[in-house]
């Protein structure tokens, strides 16, 4: 009974044994498939498949990328069945090697192609060179968008390098054979149990020294491909034989000695009692429950064995509820954090996330667990784009930095590598933090201080510099105005001709000044509107009458037409006629040698509407956005010709927009222009609206028959 247990143990432990090389072949065959989902769901693979661009292929598809990731062989295949690329290197050397005629055959027969979307292919094939891991995914968008495009196909030869890091990585003696060649007589004997069912696993004893398990790996139509012999030696069985012998001599000696009565007591006395603990000891093993205990009678060695295992028990189990209240402390700690915290591992799948995490995307721990980090819905951007974590598992270094999403959002990302008591890093902690409205704040206020100091320049300009300027300007043209006027005597042609220019330059300067303090104070909200009621059509002709001598030099006619409805309006009059000088002015400025100036104004509903409207120079598209902005002309060659200060259209927009009014304009090169506003008939001082200025393309234009 004792030997079979041993018996027993023996084949669990090799089981795990097995398990264990069984799962460092899965491990290398999932890092495959997720490496090819990797390339094969990437904008820059979607477009390669429709244009085949070289600075794919420079960039992406050298040698030492595909031995970087551990790929010998690399095709790509659109959905015509026809291969786009292909590429084939020793991950050694970095060398490039032929391509396998068997891959293109099953190329040609579909067996490597995806049907869909959400098709992939993955297992083994068995070529004349080695066997070769292969996984096919379906060639997406970055966001696993469709149609597919095509195929990409990965393939890693399973080769003896590759057993022998298997070898060294489980500590397991390893022997494969294909199922299509000749094996040895055991391989023979287990083949029919392992294709029946390729994931069960056989386990015999070669000998008095080795034990085996058989186990089988499947190709991508299902079929067994390969039968793999891991071998172990035989120490728990051989250790528990020769402890049995040991014991069952001493008995047989004892028996001799005492008889059947000794042999009786030794069985009920100690045997029993023996198998009652190792009976426990497997049965907390298996079930994992700390808190049973084991209870014996007497005062022996085997009673104070058992106190000791209870004693170990104790222990144990305060230290497990210890490791569970820290555990339950930091997840209470992580989870209070407004960070987002996630924890993966080597596979780059989520071991755990906090829960600020987890409401970010969506989902509860249950099912966080195990996914792909790229696939976690809204943190795989801050997480894989930026941070390179296969780097991280190489090299153990922190990585930390501002990241900017596709929404426009800032994230400060950091990933911390975790290592185990030996130092081997066994994951990485990243925690992921919404700055966006940190930096937007820390913008603001720059932007804020920059516009303070220029707003602070600006009116200490204004303060300085228009009265400074006013003042001897006010002199200049009483005094010329004066000598103009001969009142100190008599002056000839010349004198006469430069006394007015003097006069007609000092208004010109003291206008222009007029116009910067009046934009000052609008830009500041202290400029006040005197409203009062004029007629309209009235002040337009006084308009036209001011502007006559200037037309007159270009032979311009100056039309004024208004609504028969339109008699009075109530607005601030000298505001209104600096609105329409600036519109004329510039209009006649603008026109050609005997040409027409039409002003128009009409009634819409309590609004008046004036336009004015020439046929002259017109402004280009790409300089209409210049127009109503201060100190800004259109064309800096232009005002070579035309002079002025830019700041005309902007007090119109600023004077009409006080009155609860609106500005437009438009304008086709070489046709003319049309400028027009609209204010209240009946404006009151305080009751003006926030006025806009809408700008129009000659699209909207040609759909807008007002104009």
């Amino acid at each position: 009974m004792q030997l079979s247990n041993f018996l027993e143990l023996e084949q669990a432990d090799t089981l795990e044994n097995v398990e264990r090389v069984q799962n460092a072949v899965a491990t290398e065959q999932s890092y495959l498939d997720y490496i090819v989902q990797d390339w094969a769901c990437w904008d820059d693979t979607y477009q390669f498949i429709e244009d085949k661009n070289q600075q794919y292929i420079n960039v992406d598809l050298q040698n030492q990328t595909l031995a970087g990731i551990n790929v010998n062989v690399m095709i790509f295949v659109n959905n015509s069945g026809e291969v786009v690329y292909v590429k084939s290197v020793n991950t050694s050397t970095t060398k490039e090697e032929p391509v396998p005629d068997e891959l293109f055959s099953m190329i040609e027969d579909g067996s490597l192609l995806t049907k869909g979307e959400n098709d992939s292919i993955s297992g083994f094939v068995l070529l004349d060179k080695d066997p070769m891991f292969i996984a096919c995914h379906p060639i997406l968008t970055t966001k696993y968008d469709g149609p597919s495009r095509g195929t990409l196909i990965f393939g890693r030869y399973f080769d003896d390098d590759l057993l022998d890091s298997f070898r060294k990585v489980t500590r397991s003696s390893l022997i494969m054979y294909r199922t299509d060649e000749e094996m040895p007589t055991d391989f023979q004997m287990k083949i029919k149990n392992v294709s029946e069912n390729p994931d069960k696993i056989v386990v015999e004893p070669l000998n008095d020294n080795q034990i085996a398990g058989y186990f089988g790996f499947k190709d991508i139509k299902g079929q067994l491909a390969l039968l793999i012999r891991a071998d172990f030696p035989r120490e728990l069985y051989i250790h528990g034989e020769k402890t049995l012998n040991y014991m069952y001599f001493f008995l047989l000696l004892t028996g001799l000695m005492t008889g059947v009565g000794v042999k009786f007591a030794l069985d009920n006395l100690f045997i029993s009692r023996l198998i009652e603990i190792d009976d426990f000891v497997t049965r907390v093993r298996s079930e994992k429950d700390l808190s049973k205990r084991l209870s014996l009678e007497d005062n022996d060695e085997l009673y104070r064995l058992s106190r000791e295992i209870n004693g170990m028990l104790n222990e144990i189990y305060l230290a497990e509820q210890e490791v569970k209240a820290q555990a339950r402390e930091k997840k209470v700690l992580l989870d209070s954090l407004n960070e987002l915290a996630v924890f993966v591992g080597p596979e780059l799948r989520i071991i755990w996330a906090n829960k600020a995490a987890l409401e970010y995307m969506k989902m509860d721990l249950e099912k966080a667990m195990g996914i792909y980090l790229k696939d976690a819905p809204g943190i795989n951007g801050p997480l894989v784009e930026y941070l390179h974590l296969e780097h991280i598992f190489t090299t153990g270094e922190k990585i930390s930095g501002e990241y900017i999403a596709k929404d426009g959002k800032v994230w400060f990302v950091q990933a911390i590598p975790v290592p185990d008591e030996k130092g081997k890093i066994i994951g990485i902690l990243q925690t992921c933090w919404d700055i966006t409205e940190r930096k937007e704040a820390e913008k603001l206020l720059h932007e804020k201080q920059i516009a303070e100091v220029a707003n602070r320049t600006k009116s200490e300009f204004l303060a300085n510099m228009s009265h400074e300027l006013r003042t001897p300007l006010n002199s200049i043209i009483g005094f010329s105005d004066l000598l103009s006027e001969k009142v100190y005597g008599e002056l000839n042609e010349k004198q006469t001709r430069a006394v007015g220019n003097i006069s007609r330059s000092g208004k010109h300067l003291l206008n222009l000044i007029n116009d910067i303090l009046d934009l000052s104070k609008v830009e500041a909200g202290k400029l006040e509107l005197d409203y009062k009621e004029f007629e309209l059509a009235s002040k337009l002709n006084t308009i036209k009458n001011l502007l006559a001598p200037i037309a007159g030099r270009k032979n311009i006619e100056i039309e004024i037409d208004v609504d028969k409805d339109l008699t009075t309006i109530r607005a601030d009059e000298a505001r209104f006629v600096q609105i329409m000088y600036n519109l004329v002015d510039n209009a006649i400025k603008f026109s050609h040698e005997n040409g027409l100036v039409n002003v128009k104004a009409e009634k819409k509903g309590d609004l008046v509407e004036i336009m004015v409207k020439d046929k002259g120079i017109g402004i280009k598209l790409e300089d209409q956005h210049k127009l109503f902005k201060p100190f800004s002309q259109v064309d800096p060659f232009s005002s070579k010709k035309f002079q002025g200060t830019g700041l005309g259209l902007s007090l119109v927009k600023q004077i009409v927009n006080l009155h609860g009014g609106y500005v437009w304009f438009n304008s086709k090169i070489g046709e003319g222009s049309t400028f027009a506003f609209t204010i209240p008939i009946n404006g009151d001082k305080g009751k003006g609206r926030n006025g806009k200025t809408k700008l129009f393309d000659d699209t909207e234009m040609a759909e807008n028959t007002k104009l």
